[in-house]
């Protein structure tokens, strides 16, 4: 089996295959944003939470630093992060890692440890929730490592690596600590990329929602990356693919009239387009045509996570 040289030859391949790639992962950022907002009540709470689940499973990998046999796996996740002691962070280093300004994170972190989803151990902060918490952990992030794999799948097609999702799945089980830091820093790189670009994060969420309308409807077609944006008129029928505010709340969990008042932020942004007599949302060729979903962009967004998808096969076929 030949090993992949680079993220780059998965870049490439993506951006072939933009639109069909997009409906799978819109549609997969979709389900996990939407997850976070729910579970921790705004996407800025979410967002520490991944930064300290991050820090949590890197400081787990430096077990294998002295031990090669050390278990990684899913089944000893909640063991292995019971031995693990955080180390010193201040606010000012959490707000420059994750783009939240200070006052926020200290505000947002002062909501999690009330929760007790973040909670202080020899007086450092960490992702040290209570048990029931890791009972609900356990059952999404089982469909989560489906999710993942799923995307995994489609790159392993594109570029013709025989690896399913069900053997993906597995091996992600197995090493579960190892592909976790990789993937969290992927997410967390990602909302990195959006909060630089429009501040909001539920913004973000939201515009998925359209976006994924849109992908699902022109998913047959493959259009490139390179297509979509030398020529965004390829979207002009999107008024077919279109979504109104109830089914965004119903979708994301944000309440509906939140929807409406940011979905009028997008719209004034020209993220997105509003049909006035429907009053439905889409997509419109001068969304592309701007500096909010520039090219450069959804390119950047790509490049984060083919180095994922990169690290995942080279770890698939190096395997004994």
């Amino acid at each position: 089996m030949s090993l992949i040289s680079s993220p780059k030859i998965i870049e490439t391949k993506i951006l072939e295959n933009f639109i069909e790639y997009q409906e799978l992962f819109i549609g997969f950022q979709s389900s996990f944003l939407s997850g976070l907002y729910n579970r921790y009540q705004g996407l800025e709470n979410g967002n520490l939470v991944l930064y300290f689940a991050k820090l949590l499973h890197q400081d787990i990998l430096r077990h294998k630093d002295y031990d090669l046999n050390f278990d990684l796996s899913f089944n000893k996740f909640w063991e292995n992060h019971h031995s693990i002691i955080p180390k010193k962070k201040s606010i000012i280093q959490i707000a420059n890692d994750t783009y939240i300004p200070k006052e926020t994170a200290r505000r947002k972190i002062a909501q999690l440890t009330k929760k007790k989803i973040l909670s202080r151990q020899n007086k450092n902060l960490g992702w040290l929730p209570n048990e029931q918490y890791k009972k609900s952990y356990n059952l999404f992030i089982q469909k989560e490592i489906e999710n993942v794999s799923s995307l995994v799948a489609f790159v392993c097609k594109k570029i013709d690596l025989p690896f399913s999702r069900e053997k993906i799945s597995e091996e992600y089980k197995q090493k579960f600590s190892f592909y976790w830091f990789h993937y969290l820093n992927a997410q967390i790189e990602y909302l990195k990329s959006w909060r630089l670009q429009i501040k909001d994060l539920d913004l973000l969420l939201i515009s998925l929602q359209v976006a994924s309308m849109f992908a699902s409807q022109n998913r047959k077609n493959n259009i490139s990356h390179e297509t979509l944006y030398r020529n965004p008129s390829v979207i002009k029928n999107s008024k077919d693919s279109s979504i109104n505010a109830t089914s965004i709340s119903e979708v994301t969990g944000i309440p509906r009239g939140t929807c409406i008042r940011k979905l009028e932020t997008l719209v004034k942004l020209k993220m997105i387009s509003q049909d006035k007599i429907s009053k439905r949302y889409y997509l419109s060729p001068q969304s592309l045509s701007n500096n909010l979903i520039s090219k450069q962009l959804t390119e950047k967004v790509i490049k984060i996570f083919s180095k994922f998808y990169f690290i995942c096969l080279r770890a698939l076929t190096t395997k004994p």
